[in-house]
Formats: structure tokens, sequence, C-alpha cells
């Protein structure tokens, strides 16, 4: 479904709702790669994969009844598949199969490669705002480093007209993302 209009997305999602099992075929078919990569992204253990994918699905199957947005069940299935693995790994912290003698092992967050993912997490994050515009750069830097600035501030600092803070904002967030997912799905195929 790769070239789907919103509309044919909705049809598909619509004739699931109806027991079409070409339907969850196709939704199964297109979404379940993404889903997959989510959990990869979570570094979840491939055996418990299946696991989640099919909690996921059950999900949708159970609630696709009061589905809003049809042509929004992508973003509702990455959602529901982050929380699962969010769950996942939260269980994983709290299972200790022997009894933990050193008080470093107990300490949350203190996991021996936490640093080593922040770092990479960082370094991904600073090479994907490089490639950024300029201007789109700057308005991200200002809108982290002072949070609760004001659009009127930001354009003030900036040079920029308020009517654009949003729309620039909008367009960097979604550039910054497609970034970072081919930064992840490169370092994936090495």
């Amino acid at each position: 479904m790769r070239h789907t209009t919103v509309d044919d997305l909705a049809a598909v999602v619509c004739a699931a709702r109806a027991g079409d099992e070409q339907a969850w075929a196709r939704l199964v078919e297109a979404y379940a790669p993404r889903l997959r990569l989510i959990a990869r992204r979570f570094r979840i253990p491939p055996d418990q994969v299946g696991d989640l994918l099919q909690a996921t699905w059950l999900q949708l199957f159970n609630g696709i009844d009061r589905l809003q947005c049809p042509e929004a069940v992508g973003s509702w299935l990455a959602v529901t598949m982050r929380r699962f693995c969010l769950h996942a790994v939260a269980g994983r912290d709290r299972e200790c199969p022997v009894p933990v003698l050193d008080d470093w092992l107990t300490q949350p967050g203190d996991a021996p490669d936490s640093d080593l993912l922040r770092a990479e997490q960082a370094a991904s994050v600073r090479r994907a705002l490089a490639q950024l515009p300029e201007r789109q750069r700057r308005l991200l830097w200002q809108m982290a480093t002072d949070p609760d600035a004001h659009y009127t501030e930001l354009s003030a600092r900036l040079g920029m007209p308020i009517g654009a803070i949003g729309p620039t904002r909008a367009r960097a967030l979604g550039r910054l993302r497609r970034l970072l997912l081919d930064d992840e799905r490169a370092t994936l195929r090495v």
C-alpha cells in the first residue's frame, strides 16, 4: 500500500472492519515491516517481537470499530506498538532471574550500554540537525534551549515573521524525523 491514496487506505480499513480477510492481509503486509522496525529500535529480542506484533494486531482487531480516522491506521499501529515495546522494556528492567549482588546493577538507567546508546542517539541527532537548512536549525535550537519562549520572542531573536514560525518548525521537525529514520535504516543495513 505504498502508493495508496488516503481514500484507498480508508476503504481498506473499512473493509477490514467488515471482516474482509484480504483487507486485513493488505494491512499486515503494509504495516508489519514498520512495526518490526519499531521493535528493533527498542532492541526487543527477536523471540519477543512476534508476541508484540500479535498484541498490536489484536488491539487493532478489537478496536477497529472505534478508529475515528481510518486513514490514520498506520500512526495508530505505530503508537500501539511503541507502547507495547515500552511495556516490554520496562518489564525487562524489573525481571532479575538471579540475585543481584552489586549495587551498580540495581540502579535504574545504569545498564552498561545506556551511556553508549545515549551517545549514539545524540550523534545521530547532531548529524541530522547539521543537514537541516540554517533557518530551521536555528529555530529548533532556540525552541529546544528556551522551550518557554513565546513566538514574539523567537520572531525577534531570529528575524522571522511570527506567522512563519509554526510552519518552519513543522517542516524542520518533519525533515529531522525523515533524516533520523534514514540514518537508523542505514545503521540497520550495516
